[in-house]
């Protein structure tokens, strides 16, 4: 399935960002209108779906592809473009696809095979660098929190030429920079871009609700005041616990891993319902609902895709059983429906 989907993107669409389906043909940002967002924040004329896939030519283990991936990387993307992207969207794709495709062509082990191009000289590094300080414009606000969209040329855009351009962020879009930016700060020895992460991850720490130490799902970044109250482990929010725990892991700061243990302890606490053991007991299948961050009563019990993400997390946590669990209850849903749904 990957290298259908892969040739057809080569085929019909590259260097575009991605391939319409229906049209058969390259798709990139609706120039033709600013505010349709659902295009514009994921497409910034940077042939995403290409760098989107590099690591996973690298881990099939198609060296010769990969190699080729990356020289028409090198040839075709720039950031120097008059578009406004979605920080989170940038962050996870774009920037973390390019460190690591380059930590594995400069991995002396090369554990895929030989994925090193004669050519090479951090030059996707240098790629990953140069995104990243564009992003670094959104940072500048009184909060720490980042604004959600930046134009890649000019900065944080002013709302009275740019009406789709809010302040109000969601918690998984504010919360989840750090393992890509940390990780850029180490490669090039330059903590500004750890530091601003973690100043953002701090910012939505302090802002938790007093009454149940819950985070809402969308804050204002002027303000750090809460727009939506909803709390879960799905859309709006997920990333933020999966960010703590992969950057304790990856770093070794024992503040995330406090931040982590606290949250996961909370969200047991307030979302979790259901019988208290998996499998023995009487009571309703385990279930993570939305919640209420200020008083944590139940807000919705709807079922969105990006919640089965949460066993992952669970699984990398130690707490298997729950893993297990949960797994179970979205992979029934897949089964019974053919696909999960979006909410």
């Amino acid at each position: 399935m990957f290298q259908f989907g892969y040739d057809s993107y080569m085929r019909y669409a590259f260097p575009a960002d991605e391939l319409n389906p229906i049209a058969c043909t390259g798709r990139g940002p609706d120039r033709d209108n600013p505010s349709n967002i659902n295009i514009n924040d994921v497409l910034g004329d940077y042939c995403l779906t290409l760098i989107d896939c590099l690591d996973t030519l690298a881990l099939m283990r198609n060296a010769s592809e990969f190699k080729r991936a990356v020289e028409l990387v090198l040839e075709y993307v720039s950031f120097d473009k008059d578009n406004t992207i979605q920080v989170f969207e940038a962050n996870i794709r774009v920037l973390g696809a390019l460190i690591s495709a380059h930590l594995l062509i400069v991995d002396k082990d090369q554990p895929f095979g030989d994925l090193r191009p004669e050519y090479y000289s951090k030059q996707l590094l240098e790629l990953a660098h140069d995104l990243a300080t564009r992003l670094l414009l959104a940072f500048e606000s009184k909060t720490g929190l980042p604004y959600p969209r930046v134009n890649l040329r000019t900065g944080v855009p002013d709302r009275s030429d740019c009406k789709w351009c809010e302040s109000h962020t969601c918690t998984a879009g504010a919360g989840s920079l750090i393992l890509e930016f940390g990780l850029l700060s180490r490669l090039l020895d330059d903590p500004v871009y750890e530091s601003v992460a973690r100043r953002a991850t701090r910012a939505l720490w302090r802002s938790r609700a007093v009454q149940t130490g819950l985070l809402g799902n969308i804050i204002d970044v002027e303000t750090a005041e809460w727009i939506g109250k909803m709390s879960g482990v799905g859309a709006g929010i997920d990333s933020f616990y999966e960010y703590l725990l992969k950057s304790y892991i990856m770093f070794g700061e024992p503040e995330d891993h406090r931040m982590f243990t606290e949250s996961y302890q909370i969200i047991k606490k307030y979302l979790r319902k259901g019988r208290t053991h998996c499998n023995r007991g009487s009571g309703n299948h385990p279930l993570y609902v939305n919640v209420n961050m200020f008083d944590g009563t139940t807000s919705t019990l709807w079922i969105d895709s990006l919640q089965a993400a949460w066993a992952g997390v669970q699984v990398l946590a130690g707490d298997i059983e729950e893993a297990i669990c949960g797994h179970a209850l979205y992979y029934n849903i897949w089964r019974k429906y053919g696909v999960l749904p979006e909410r």
